[in-house]
Parts: structure tokens; sequence; C-alpha cells
């Protein structure tokens, strides 16, 4: 499969997201519906780690399929942190301000918020830090 989502730990509060290119669309949606499937099988926050150091770039049409994506509010939904390499991590911050530019007047959209680091380990560690807002954010892919 070449987008993997699988628990990061026992506890059930982190899943991690792996792309592998090259990935599909339909290869994203079904991950994204894997991802919901983990938060509908808890009652709990769950944090996210998209790993995308190895998935490349994006198929074309990325900007459909990720507002979708960022659109899904899930009530256990909460922390998304990107693993990237600095060329995507830019990438993926020029998607965020393109949605919010052609969206700011929408009730129904906003952008949800993430974090990049360099490594999963960075990411775990970030998310081992206590939650300032406990508010629940949109999870996207």
């Amino acid at each position: 499969m070449p987008i993997n989502v699988q628990w990061d730990n026992t506890e059930q509060n982190i899943v991690v997201i792996t792309f592998t290119q090259p990935w599909t669309w339909h290869d994203f949606d079904q991950a994204i519906t894997d991802m919901i499937t983990h938060f509908d099988s808890v009652n709990h926050p769950v944090d996210v780690i998209f790993d995308i150091r190895k998935g490349g770039f994006p198929p074309p049409d990325a900007i459909t399929h990720f507002k979708k994506a960022a659109e899904i509010q899930h009530l256990n939904g909460r922390r998304l942190i990107y693993v990237a390499p600095n060329i995507l991590a830019g990438f993926v911050n020029r998607i965020g301000r393109i949605l919010s530019i052609a969206f700011r007047h929408s009730d129904n959209f906003q952008m949800p918020k993430f974090t990049f680091t360099n490594s999963i380990e960075d990411a775990r560690l970030y998310l081992a830090k206590p939650v300032k807002d406990s508010s629940n954010l949109s999870a996207s892919g």
C-alpha cells in the first residue's frame, strides 16, 4: 500500500500515516477513510503524524483534494504533525495559504493548524508536550 495508516502506540492516541511514492488520490481517500476508522474506534483525542518524507509531491489537483480532507471535523481529531523535508513542508504551507485565502469568507472552511518536524522521533517529542488548547482540530491529509 503506498499510503499506510496505523497506530503508533498501544495507547492508541497517535495515528501515523506514511506516504510512499507513487500514490494516487484513490490511495489518499482510502487513507483518510482509514484514519477516520481509527478515530471512531476510540473515545479519546488522537493526534496524527503524516510522514511524507518518501511520498514526493502529490498528483495533480492537490488543492481540491486537500481542501476536502481539511474540511473533515472529527470529535477525536486533535494535533496534526507533518514529517517532511523542507521542500515538501514549503509546498504544504503554500497549499494551506492558498486554501485560507481562497476560502477566507467561507463560514464552512477553517484551515487546520499543523506543525512540521524533521523526524518521527521529533514528532513524538512534540506530541508528548501537554496540549495548550483542548479544542478539536480538523484532520487533514
